[in-house]
C-alpha cells in the first residue's frame, strides 16, 4: 500500500464541557490564547472554541452548556486520546504544574521518564 503524505496535523478537537471552563482551563491554566469560537458546523447544539498553542497550529474544543467537566480518569477505549504532549520550558513546565495544583486538577506528573519530564 502506497503511504498517504501528510505535511503534519493541522488541528486536533477534542470534546469538552461547558463554553467558560473550556476557555478557563485551556486558557487560563494553560496559557493558550484564546483565539475565537463558533457554532460546531456539524451539531449547532454544540460551540466550537479555538485556542493557540504557539506552534502556528490550532487546538479545537466542541463545547456544550449542559455538559460538565469531570474529575474521573479520561477514558482509555480505543480511539480515545490518551493525552496531549506540548513542547515547553522547564520553567513553563513547573508554572503549568503549580497551576494545576492550585486549582485541585489532578495530574500524573511531575516525572522523570529519563530522556525528559513529564
Amino acid at each position: 500500500m502506497r503511504k498517504l503524505q501528510t505535511q503534519g496535523v493541522h488541528h486536533i478537537t477534542l470534546t469538552g464541557a461547558d463554553r467558560q471552563s473550556t476557555i478557563d482551563f485551556w486558557e487560563g491554566v494553560l496559557g493558550m490564547p484564546f483565539v475565537f469560537d463558533q457554532p460546531n458546523l456539524d451539531d449547532p447544539d454544540e460551540g466550537h472554541v479555538y485556542f493557540d498553542p504557539g506552534d502556528g497550529r490550532l487546538i479545537t474544543v466542541f463545547t456544550r452548556e449542559d455538559r460538565k467537566g469531570t474529575r474521573t480518569r479520561t477514558p482509555t477505549d480505543p480511539g480515545c486520546v490518551h493525552h496531549l504532549a506540548f513542547a515547553v520550558s522547564q520553567a513553563t513546565f513547573w508554572q503549568a504544574v503549580e497551576r494545576l495544583d492550585e486549582r485541585g486538577i489532578r495530574h500524573s506528573g511531575p516525572k522523570d521518564r529519563g530522556f525528559m519530564d513529564s
